[in-house]
């Protein structure tokens, strides 16, 4: 690349004379770069920020990824220490039941003990739970009532009342030869009987406020005590 310089001498005043030779104070001497690229210019002003441009298609939907690889499973832990070993629990309750039973008892008395079952109770907390079934009967009177009823070691259950059942024959059109046997079944719990042997005893006796009746028990048939030790009742 080529490059020329031009001296170019400029007076201030016309005027005045001189020669090539001579150099005038007053008429300076530029020089000009006249090569191929000019001299470079000032940087502009920067422009304006342009305007947002249209929002774009959506593309495609690109394909699922690969399944990932599967960590490693951790190491099992170490088996703790053996716990101490716990205090024995409370031996739970057995089941403890009985039965009595007899055929032809053929009893006529109006008043006493009838049969006894004899038990053995294995604590003080639990009930008594008892059921006589068999034949009971009165007859020969008018307004009269019999009662039979258990008693526990000879007394009658307190705890929470008395086990018993009854049979009571009114006027009957004023006749008194009715004699009719019938099935009776008498039941219930008996609370407070501390634990050991008990006499568990059917009876038979007059009702209160009533005349005393013929009774009857046990007739061609046959009769049972039957006795469970149960839980407290809730």
């Amino acid at each position: 690349m080529k490059f020329i310089t031009i001296l170019l001498t400029i007076c201030m005043d016309t005027k005045l004379a001189f020669s090539a030779n001579q150099s005038n104070p007053q008429c300076p001497t530029v020089m000009i770069n006249t090569s191929n690229n000019g001299v470079p210019g000032v940087p502009g002003v920067p422009g304006l920020n342009g305007r947002d441009g249209a929002k774009g298609d959506q593309g495609p939907v690109g394909p699922q990824g690969g399944k990932g690889l599967r960590g490693k499973a951790g190491a099992p832990g170490k088996m703790g220490p053996k716990g101490a070993k716990g205090e024995q629990g409370n031996q739970g309750l057995q089941r403890n039941w009985k039965q009595c039973a007899w055929k032809n008892i053929n009893d006529g008395k109006d008043s006493g003990l009838i049969k006894d079952c004899v038990f053995n109770k294995d604590a003080d907390s639990t009930v008594l739970k008892v059921e006589y079934n068999g034949d009971i009967r009165i007859a020969g009177c008018l307004d009269c009532c019999s009662r039979w009823f258990f008693t526990f070691n000879g007394v009658e259950c307190r705890k929470p009342l008395a086990i018993d059942g009854l049979m009571h024959i009114a006027q009957n059109h004023g006749r008194t030869d009715t004699n009719i046997h019938r099935v009776g079944q008498i039941g219930g719990y008996c609370e407070g009987i501390p634990k050991g042997t008990v006499r568990v005893g059917i009876n038979v006796g007059s009702c209160v406020g009533k005349k005393a009746a013929e009774a009857y028990t046990g007739w061609n048939s046959v009769a049972r005590i039957m006795i469970e030790e149960v839980p407290p009742s809730q």
